[in-house]
């Protein structure tokens, strides 16, 4: 599972509350956008976006990014949201650091604006980071920190996150090896609607006793009630 992703394209084109005539531009571009009608969506963004308006800034890069596909063009708007603190213009500039989409691929680079939006709660970002300390791309490889961000990531229900928990406690991947921590992971991931989290179920229980499954079992009942507080951390 170490792959990127990135933070919600085309489905984060957000009403500010700052403003109601910001407010309302937004609203007219959010649903020109969502009809397939990218240069009415430009149109309310535009003359916000170079107002300095940062969810502006960050809907302008949406649109040619998952809109237009004009890669070059987003990635200068969502450096400009990244600027101004935006958690999801960095994860997505980060994003595309690491794929060279618009901008020329740097792995470091790509680090650097993931860790900004992870800091601030980014799941896709915190999830990314964790591929990339697990990789070794952009950083030294340290899987103690991937764990890390990937727990971070789970915690607020990613299910890539917790799949990837799973994987790594089955093969003592920078954790301790432990079936019952795996399987409890993938259980949990499947409950959040991961189709692979069944699948990877699958493969491990011809590996445990039926006493292993039920604590498993009973595990990721008490993680998911807990709110991941109680999880075997």
């Amino acid at each position: 599972m170490s792959f990127m992703r990135s933070a919600g394209l085309a489905l984060l084109l957000v009403v500010s509350s700052s403003a109601a005539a910001s407010a309302k531009d937004i609203d007219k571009a959010m649903a020109a956008y969502h009809a397939g009608n990218y240069a009415a969506a430009l149109e309310e963004l535009l003359p916000l976006a170079h107002q300095g308006h940062v969810l502006a800034q960050y809907n302008v890069g949406v649109t040619y990014d998952e809109g237009l596909g004009d890669y070059a063009e987003a990635a200068k708007w969502y450096r400009r949201a990244a600027e101004q603190g935006d958690p999801m213009a960095q994860a997505n500039l980060g994003h595309m650091y690491d794929s060279g989409d618009g901008v020329p691929q740097d792995e470091a680079e790509a680090v650097k604006w993931y860790l900004l939006a992870a800091e601030q709660g980014n799941v896709t970002a915190q999830f990314n980071l964790g591929v990339m300390y697990r990789n070794g791309d952009g950083v030294p490889q340290d899987v103690a920190e991937a764990v890390k961000w990937y727990r971070l990531a789970a915690k607020q229900g990613d299910t890539f996150a917790q799949s990837t928990l799973g994987l790594m406690h089955s093969t003592g991947d920078g954790v301790r090896q432990d079936n019952v921590k795996a399987y409890m992971w993938y259980n949990i991931s499947d409950v959040n609607g991961f189709n692979g989290g069944s699948i990877l179920r699958a493969a491990i229980t011809p590996e445990m006793t039926s006493a292993e499954i039920l604590q498993a079992q009973a595990m990721a009942d008490e993680c998911l009630q807990s709110d991941y507080t109680d999880c075997g951390w």
